[in-house]
């Protein structure tokens, strides 16, 4: 049999990603051409189909649409161009803003700022993720800062300028604030921001990215907290679905294919529970520390040496609830997180959210979001 070849044009030009087409390509003997679009586009090439991430230049555009015209099977491993018509396989942008916002808001931030250096159809889907969530929950939408927006482009190029503007930005916003940066690059620009400008990191501004790019995240003053985006899930599947286009399968060709994200990678930038009331915000750390075993209000009182009495009275003057029900709530995000991100038997869930048996995790998840924990699986994609 006729060894495939196969163009990868692909930017960046993600090694988690390449590893995935890599791991697709080695079992089914492909002889891959890496063309890495910061040099010369391959033109005049021609084999048997393409995985490609079609954004950036016209030239590069131009190039993918000469591939098209050719009849050369090509699938692209991003969204930000959905008017070229061929399928895809994409990392699930707006199920990253969910997580984020779920995270940011389990630990009590009430006031969001969504950052992103430029905007784009893949960056529109990450924030609509977040915002619907924090709407929802809030009865508000996040603020969007695109500093591409708010600068000229020379601006924009300085570094200084860039830096010292986006501080003023967090300067200016209520506190305890709650960014999200489209990517981990730009949640370490805010961080550098924030250093600059002597605001604290994480107890004023949180501050979470997306992607989980370790040499990022956990090489900066205060690691970032992030979204694991499963980039080497995104390129076996590509390949995969490319290998079904070479070999003229017959079976209808998905228009888009969307991978879930592994889920949140909890690092120093978010690590504290948004209260002004120290009280409060004590006994939130404690809740959060302690949320896989069962416990109670009755424990929580006697760590901080008070009274139950007084520890509902603050829950209730701060955050408008009780203490069982705050950790209920607690119990069922952490719940659903699993559920979304994990294969994990319902009773492991059960286990590791507290809850004291399988049957009590079922009623008080029904009760709470009106679906039960296997049917809400089953809407993450995962059986």
């Amino acid at each position: 049999m006729k060894q495939k070849s196969v163009l990868i044009l692909t930017k960046p030009m993600s090694h988690v990603r390449l590893g995935g087409i890599a791991r697709f390509a080695r079992t089914h003997k492909w002889h891959l051409v890496i063309a890495d679009r910061l040099s010369r586009l391959p033109i005049g090439w021609t084999g048997d189909g393409a995985l490609v991430s079609a954004r950036g230049d016209r030239q590069t555009l131009d190039f993918i649409r000469s591939l098209i015209r050719k009849r050369i099977p090509v699938v692209d491993l991003t969204i930000d161009h959905p008017e070229i018509r061929v399928p895809r396989v994409s990392g699930d942008h707006a199920a990253c803003g969910r997580l984020a916002a779920e995270h940011l808001l389990a630990r009590h931030f009430r006031y969001a700022v969504w950052f992103s250096t430029i905007w784009s159809h893949s960056h529109a889907l990450r924030f609509k993720g977040f915002a619907d969530t924090w709407q929802t929950a809030i009865g508000a939408q996040p603020e969007k800062w695109v500093l591409s927006e708010r600068l000229t482009e020379q601006e924009f190029d300085n570094w200084k300028v860039f830096t010292r503007r986006l501080a003023t930005l967090l300067r200016k916003a209520p506190k305890p604030l709650a960014v999200l940066g489209y990517d981990d690059a730009d949640a370490a620009r805010v961080l550098t921001a924030c250093l600059e400008a002597d605001i604290a990191v994480p107890q004023d501004v949180a501050i979470m990215g997306i992607g989980d790019d370790t040499l990022v995240c956990e090489n900066q003053a205060i690691p970032l907290s992030s979204i694991g985006h499963n980039l080497a899930r995104v390129g076996y599947t590509g390949a995969a679905l490319l290998d079904r286009l070479m070999s003229s399968s017959r079976k209808p060709v998905p228009e888009i294919v969307w991978i879930n994200p592994t889920g949140i990678v909890a690092r120093d930038s978010t690590d504290v529970v948004a209260s002004s009331d120290p009280t409060v915000s004590a006994a939130l750390t404690y809740i959060h520390e302690n949320l896989g075993r069962p416990f109670g209000s009755a424990e929580i009182a006697e760590h901080l040496g008070i009274s139950r009495t007084r520890l509902d009275r603050l829950f209730s003057a701060a955050l408008g609830t009780s203490v069982r029900q705050e950790v209920l709530r607690l119990r069922i995000v952490e719940a659903e997180h699993l559920l979304h991100v994990t294969d994990l038997p319902l009773k492991t869930i059960a286990a590791q959210t507290g809850f004291s048996s399988p049957a009590h995790f079922s009623t008080a998840f029904s009760q709470a979001t009106g679906i039960s924990p296997s049917a809400r699986r089953r809407t993450c994609g995962r059986s």
